[in-house]
């Protein structure tokens, strides 16, 4: 018999209100300070709360807004997504034409959807060359550019590619003005990537106009205005500091553009923005889609009509996070940051080969990183839902919240005079510098974690040492930056040197800890103070627990280390660090811990070093390899 009582989830299980949720976490935290345990400061100047909720999202007025209507956070076509999905555009920088079209054919055939070459520039050391026809015809034999739409990140000395290209499609009889293609420039990032520039910036400007005026007559689906935000990202910059740049550089180039004659409709079909895919998830998914909110906003404040406030967005994973010990561990990195990048609504995208740092990539890596988005396309599916984070009340609130704060970065920009005149008093290299330098520090103190290299180091691996870039041919500069070039940098860098210098040193490195008493006193602060010390690529030496004194100087001596470690619990030190610090005088001492009452009793009895969980590791495993004789 049928029962006649149905189970009534709503009434059964009625869903708690927001202040019976708040009192029962603050009946858990014991009286901790809730803000500072509940909630987190992001690096972008916002605070992300703990829970959030439809009263977050009640004020946005674009939640509403359908995918494929302005202002288009979620998505500017999505029929053409569904069917076709984003673009899987893997970035090629083979100098060796044919082996480059070679290498394009075969992967065309296995997941490749764009052709994304990777050009040779003064400040590079390795890229495509396209200088003559012959050049274009050997890289693009047999690729079908309707099927494959051709992306290139030129600099502003190479625009006369388009005549080359304009000649190509005329003897391949496709019409340019049907063609899709991303081959564009960004003076702006340009200049700031490699700190000058050689001829006038009359002249300069010049290549910009004549380029624009040549898209605007001939080629009307080339995006010739190709905004890199990843330069910046590559320097360090947060979220919010590389929207704001990519938005403000954009309103120069419009400004000059329209003051040239360009209408705002003419420019902006011609613009396409790559814009960096970092590690943390949400704020990334966030990203792309304030990005679009702001473009929208900033064309119709020009007075661009609806389809005008369209923008393409490429995405490219990022390069600030990346390792070259365990490298590996890239791979999962531009996993997620492939996936955020989906999520967040690209239209085309590359991903980074996770050993590019360290060697030219081969077809074994450059498979590894193509197959990530054609699993995410073809398995997960991604490709066949359109804005999956939509109506999520967190992105939602992070999308408004992260607009606001990129919104007020292009504003402080545009006050100041615009990105270039900042670029050109050095405001751009100070405001990065100071997110740049709090992201590393949080690395150098492992607040931020990088497996392989600030954490679970693997002391057995070894690694070539990292390519490096060209330097520019030192020569007369017509306009340069103050500061110079944007540095580029890695999160990781210095700890990563550090580390190479140690190893490969002649000098003794090993270090030997004195574990004393049980195990249960000693074993905690021994593994910790081996992994912190494997960092730095130190050969660490963990012996069981010493009884007593007398045996642990003996072992010690037998080891011919040349620093040591005393491992035990804050009141064993009492007695065991005036004691080992005698039988060991002379040598290089540290102390697993940082008993604050006793620290400076501790440095007067020879103790030169505390390895404890605040310290700063680069800064430590410094000083230790300074004080073995390690050259730096």
């Amino acid at each position: 018999m049928e029962n006649e009582n149905k189970l009534n989830l709503r009434e059964s299980f009625p869903a708690p209100s927001y202040e019976e949720w708040l009192k029962a976490v603050n009946d858990t935290l014991k009286g901790a300070d809730f803000d500072k345990v509940m909630k987190t400061k992001t690096y972008e100047g916002i605070t992300l709360q703990p829970i959030y909720r439809r009263e977050d999202i009640a004020d946005l007025t674009f939640t509403d807004c359908p995918p494929g209507a302005a202002p288009y956070l979620r998505g500017n076509n999505p029929q053409r997504f569904l069917d076709e999905g984003w673009l899987i555009a893997q970035s090629y920088d083979e100098p060796d034409l044919k082996k480059l079209n070679e290498m394009l054919l075969h992967d065309l055939q296995n997941g490749l959807t764009a052709v994304n070459l990777t050009l040779k520039h003064a400040d590079t050391k390795r890229g495509v060359t396209l200088k003559t026809i012959e050049d274009v015809r050997t890289a693009l034999k047999g690729v079908d550019l309707h099927g494959a739409p051709l992306f290139m990140q030129l600099d502003v000395c190479e625009v006369p590619f388009y005549k080359l290209f304009e000649q190509y499609c005329e003897e391949q009889k496709i019409p340019l003005d049907t063609l899709e293609a991303g081959i564009g420039f960004d003076p702006t990032s340009e200049f700031a990537r490699i700190g000058s520039v050689d001829i006038p910036l009359e002249e300069f400007w010049q290549l910009v106009v004549n380029s624009v005026k040549w898209a605007v007559e001939k080629a009307l689906k080339i995006r010739v205005l190709s905004i890199d935000g990843s330069v910046y990202e590559a320097s360090g910059a947060s979220s919010t500091q590389e929207l704001g740049f990519v938005l403000s550089t954009a309103i120069g180039l419009i400004q000059g553009l329209q003051y040239s004659g360009f209408t705002i409709d003419q420019l902006a079909p011609l613009f396409q923005v790559k814009l960096s895919l970092g590690s943390n998830f949400f704020m990334e998914i966030a990203k792309i889609r304030a990005f679009r909110l702001m473009w929208a906003e900033m064309i119709k404040a020009f007075g661009g009509d609806e389809a005008s406030q369209k923008v393409w967005i490429h995405g490219k994973t990022a390069s600030f996070n990346k390792s070259v010990y365990d490298n590996y561990v890239n791979v999962l990195r531009t996993s997620t940051e492939g996936f955020s990048g989906v999520i967040g609504g690209v239209d085309s995208m590359e991903i980074s080969c996770f050993d590019e740092l360290v060697a030219i990539p081969d077809e074994f890596s450059r498979r590894m990183a193509r197959n990530q988005q054609v699993i995410l396309k073809e398995e997960a599916h991604f490709g066949k839902v359109v804005d999956p984070a939509g109506g999520c009340y967190y992105i939602e609130s992070l999308t408004a919240e992260l607009a606001n704060k990129a919104w007020e970065t292009m504003q402080e920009l545009e006050a100041a005079g615009g990105m270039v005149r900042c670029l050109r008093a050095g405001k751009i290299h100070e405001l990065i510098d100071s997110i740049a330098n709090a992201r590393i520090d949080a690395v150098n103190k492992r607040k931020n974690v990088f497996v392989g290299v600030n954490m679970f180091a693997n002391p057995l691996e070894k690694t070539d040492q990292q390519k490096h870039d060209a330097s520019e041919d030192e020569k007369a500069k017509a306009v340069s930056l103050e500061k110079g070039a944007l540095p580029r940098r890695r999160a990781v860098e210095k700890l990563e040197t550090l580390r190479t210098q140690v190893s490969q040193s002649k000098q003794n490195t090993k270090v030997f800890l004195l574990n004393m008493g049980t195990i249960d006193e000693y074993k905690a602060r021994a593994d910790f103070a081996g992994g912190f010390l494997q960092v730095g690529g130190f050969e660490v030496i963990s012996p069981s627990g010493f009884a007593t004194v007398a045996e642990a100087a003996e072992a010690a001596r037998n080891a011919n280390a040349a620093a040591y470690c005393i491992c035990s619990t804050d009141d064993n030190y009492q007695h065991l660090v005036p004691e080992l610090c005698a039988v060991m005088k002379g040598k290089t001492m540290m102390l697993a811990g940082y008993p604050t009452d006793a620290v400076q009793s501790y440095k007067e009895l020879g103790i030169n070093l505390f390895i404890h969980l605040r310290a700063d590791a680069y800064d430590t495993l410094t000083e230790l390899s300074s004080l073995m004789g390690v050259k730096q």
